[in-house]
């Protein structure tokens, strides 16, 4: 079976007036899926309430108040403007103009959470007037803190045309769309150079044509996870220009394959950001395969299947990957000799987890579906040094150690930790059982990471979580870095680290630490700051191994003394800094010792 190409809501019309009969796709994505959100503004009721009481500015509630959007009577976007949902999409009621429509001097706006950037916009009943021969609109959308890397999709005729990109700008031709028949879409394939952002639409003639005005209907938004772990989305698949596409870090590679054995190479499709496979169909099916490569140290943590179904034959593997089906999305599944065969329950979205990261890392997998066909939604990657959600699956247990030994989990029901209480894992997020919500650390909660000596946390990643968090335990600042820029507040003082994340909705955030030795061999504290409403809902723990452990050496005047204190090892002293080392007999740390002339310590290892 092939995918056709069509938008997420077709329609047909009748008559000279615009009339319109919705056909909506049969599969509602949830907000784990790929995209996570769409929103098509013709049919979420907060929009189509403004064709009667407009309203200047709309959060999206339906889509977790990921966005908000609104309209302005001036391209610059200073003088509010009212929204007006009308037929297929919104525009600008400024009083000046079409006020259905984005045009004359009007611009729309869209704020986008940090966790979210925008995977495709799509248009309707857009382009140039006036002219006589080539009625082009120039639109703008302005905002973007990199290239987003946009691309035309067509739905039944070319529309979109010299698509470049300045300085945050992403401007394109559109030419009128025979009164509203057609749709322009625009896809991402950089999501991430969005999140946070305000999008600005706005337009005027084309200098490439004859129009003397312009007009834009915004008709849906796309949107998907910018900041969360390693992955692959379908928006980074040229659609059948290539066979083979690997991430910016390096860590994967795919490649199309047009036999079972994957020996023939053929060009790599994708449906609009949903899925991907074989350029043919942008499915695997038939005789046809892709491979995934990674690089050693990273293997596949999950699996997405969109538009699905027979039996996925994935072979490759070192040991078993340790399935799971979070999501109920197959009617059976086994392993044997390197090969997995997953039955796909149905053509749904669908996410699979591998716990057993180390089975695939360095390998390259080979995927085939020879009964039916696959359309991979997603392909998320981790450090073979991480702990995922998944990997808690059936945990009833109050602790859990990762399979190499390096990281360790306790929960607690009290603060500090003296009474324990079981970990709790849902799908692909995890907390502690019991307090308010089972599935997050909260009220009293603890939850303690004990890194061995040679491990150090170099960052984790959250869902569902507000208020004030923190973290004890850390030996200096560990340099905390939040890509989405929604945690604000952060502060380190006396081996602490706080601060508030106001981010309640599922898309992930996955934050790091620049600073590895302020946590080595530590035992961390995870806590909220117990009040009402706060919530730790944690999805991953990315740690590193460093090798030994750092022999890191404070010193500290005490009177006519200096303390010398250390982790491990042997101290040792010297006149000079760079050589003449010897060790000092019997010194255990903390090592008080009489000021007198000029010394040097350093720590020698074990």
């Amino acid at each position: 079976m092939t995918i056709t190409q069509f938008p997420a809501n077709s329609t047909r019309r009748t008559g000279s007036k615009l009339a319109a009969v919705l056909l909506p796709l049969s599969l509602a994505l949830s907000a784990s899926a790929y995209p996570v959100f769409q929103d098509a503004f013709n049919s979420d009721p907060q929009f189509e309430a403004t064709s009667s009481t407009e309203q200047q500015s709309i959060t999206a509630t339906n889509a977790d108040d990921l966005f908000t959007v609104s309209a302005w009577a001036d391209q610059a976007a200073t003088v509010p403007a009212g929204i007006y949902q009308y037929f297929l999409f919104i525009g600008v009621d400024s009083g000046v103009g079409n006020g259905a429509l984005i045009d004359g001097n009007e611009s729309m706006t869209t704020q986008l959470f940090g966790s979210v950037g925008a995977s495709m916009i799509e248009f309707n009943y857009t382009g140039g007037s006036g002219g006589v021969t080539n009625n082009l609109a120039r639109v703008h959308i302005s905002g973007f803190k990199s290239d987003p890397v946009a691309s035309a999709v067509v739905y039944s005729s070319p529309k979109i045309s010299n698509i470049s990109y300045t300085n945050g700008v992403v401007s394109f031709d559109c030419a009128s769309d025979n009164n509203g028949n057609d749709y322009s879409q625009l896809l991402f394939a950089n999501p991430a150079s969005s999140s946070g952002s305000t999008l600005t639409i706005s337009g005027e003639p084309s200098p490439n044509g004859d129009a003397t005005g312009w007009f834009v209907g915004y008709h849906q938004l796309n949107i998907q996870e910018a900041v969360a772990g390693p992955q692959l989305s379908p928006t980074q698949i040229p659609q059948n220009s290539t066979s083979a596409v690997t991430t910016d870090d390096g860590a994967l590679t795919v490649k199309g394959f047009s036999d079972l054995n994957a020996t023939a190479p053929a060009n790599l499709g994708r449906y609009y950001d949903q899925c991907f496979g074989i350029a043919t169909g942008n499915v695997i099916n038939g005789n046809a395969s892709i491979t995934l490569s990674f690089t050693s140290g990273n293997g596949l943590s999950r699996l997405d299947s969109l538009y699905s179904g027979g039996h996925l034959a994935i072979s490759g593997f070192l040991s078993d990957p340790g399935f799971v089906d979070a999501g109920g999305g197959a009617t059976s599944s086994g392993y044997t000799n390197g090969v997995l065969t997953i039955a796909v329950a149905d053509g749904g979205f669908h996410p699979y987890f591998f716990t057993n990261r180390a089975a695939s890392a360095g390998q390259t997998l080979r995927m085939t579906d020879t009964d039916s066909q696959f359309g991979v939604a997603l392909v998320g990657y981790a450090n073979i040094h991480s702990l995922i959600a998944p990997d808690l699956a059936g945990i009833t247990s109050p602790t859990y150690t990762t399979p190499d030994g390096l990281l360790s989990l306790a929960g607690f029901s009290d603060n500090p930790g003296t009474q324990p209480a079981n970990l709790f894992e849902t799908y692909n997020w995890f907390g502690i059982s019991g307090g308010n919500n089972t599935q997050s650390v909260d009220g009293t909660e603890t939850l303690n990471v004990q890194l061995a000596s040679t491990a150090a946390l170099s960052g984790f990643g959250t869902k569902y979580t507000s208020g004030q968090i923190n973290i004890a335990g850390f030996t200096s600042d560990p340099g905390f870095s939040d890509p989405s820029g929604v945690a604000t507040g952060a502060n380190y003082a006396n081996g602490i680290l706080n601060f508030t994340l106001n981010a309640p909705q599922s898309p992930e955030i996955v934050m790091s630490f620049t600073n590895l030795s302020a946590s080595a061999g530590q035992t961390l504290t995870f806590y909220t700051d117990g009040s009402s409403g706060s919530q730790l809902t944690l999805s991953r723990l990315n740690y590193a191994s460093i090798g030994s452990a750092p022999l890191n050496v404070s010193i500290a005047q005490s009177g006519t003394n200096v303390i010398v204190t250390w982790p491990s090892g042997t101290l040792q002293q010297s006149a000079n800094a760079l050589t003449g080392f010897s060790d000092v007999t019997g010194a255990t740390s903390p090592y008080t010792n009489a000021i007198s002339g000029t010394k040097f310590f350093r720590v020698k290892g074990q």
